[in-house]
């Protein structure tokens, strides 16, 4: 088993994603973690190619199964992340041989549960943000379709898509450079997530998500499916479900016990190590494209 310490030399990580939102996760567990400096300082790196949105931080956990820290680009550690909570949750279930674990996070301790080949993990409760949206300009809002401000694990600005972006298949970069002004727009720390809704039909929801630490466009944000999806339909009856699709594919939310839950598949792609210098190892060797179960995706049909 590889020694888990920079001073050993190396420390275990891999490359994979939970639908297309890409993670580099770093193993300290049993080690003593780089100080949370270095942590931004590979985040920011690692973050900057087409390798990651987020950097994801493993470490031992007093209150629960493991710690799970999620760091970005824009240099803040992130409240939460339903995706990356997804593949960490089929990482150490495997590991551990249960379908059941508790996930300490920035925003408490979550529970995560595997259902059918797929993982489902709570996301919590969503908070309208009332205060913080009424302190915005009006001119800043001017012209634009907002449905509300909310957090749910993370902060979203929740809109409808605007006549301007001309459907669901726009460009990338039309898509940002109309969400990236807007995430700065609140007093909140960091600024906030944009969750554009392109369509919404018995309970069938079309978005993308602007993420304000990748600072960029994410294929899928697990908080984001779950803010647009309170937005919209605020308090549901429990046992409630919603399917979600974003470029990186369909997933299920669901209203249970007054809390929201989040339900995907992740995928395992590669694993590796860290070095001192630093450098990033991936083998070839592990690269896989059945190391957690990965059922197909549907195409969204109308």
């Amino acid at each position: 088993m590889m020694e888990r310490s920079l001073n050993s030399g190396k420390i275990p990580l891999e490359l994979g994603h939970t639908l297309l939102n890409q993670f580099v996760l770093l193993d300290c567990r049993g080690a003593d973690c780089p100080p949370v400096d270095y942590l931004l300082g590979l985040a920011k790196t690692l973050c900057e190619t087409p390798l990651a949105d987020d950097l994801l931080v493993l470490q031992d956990s007093t209150i629960a199964d493991v710690r799970l820290r999620v760091l970005g680009k824009d240099g803040y550690e992130a409240d939460f992340c339903g995706n990356g909570m997804i593949y960490a949750a089929a990482k150490v279930g495997e590991e551990m041989d249960t379908d059941m674990l508790t996930i300490e996070s920035a925003s408490g301790v979550k529970t995560a549960v595997k259902l059918d080949g797929e993982w489902k993990v709570e996301i919590g409760q969503a908070a309208m943000l009332n205060r913080e949206m009424a302190a915005i300009p009006a001119y800043l809002l001017y012209d634009r379709p907002v449905l509300g401000l909310v957090r749910a694990g993370e902060p979203h600005l929740v809109m409808d898509a605007p006549d301007i972006l001309n459907g669901f298949h726009i460009h990338q970069k039309d898509f940002e450079n109309y969400c990236r002004p807007l995430r700065d727009i609140t007093s909140i720390e960091g600024g906030v997530n944009i969750t554009m809704v392109f369509e919404n039909r018995d309970r069938r929801l079309l978005i993308r998500t602007y993420e304000r630490g990748a600072q960029r466009q994410t294929f899928s944000c697990g908080t984001g499916s779950v803010s647009a999806v309170a937005v919209l339909y605020h308090a549901p009856a429990n046992g409630s479900a919603f399917d979600v699709c974003s470029l990186g594919g369909r997933h299920t939310i669901t209203y249970e016990q007054d809390r929201w839950f989040l339900r995907a598949a992740p995928q395992r792609i590669s694993t590796g190590y860290l070095t001192a210098e630093p450098e990033v190892h991936l083998t070839l060797s592990s690269i896989t494209t059945s190391s957690y179960m990965v059922q197909p995706v549907s195409a969204y049909h109308r």
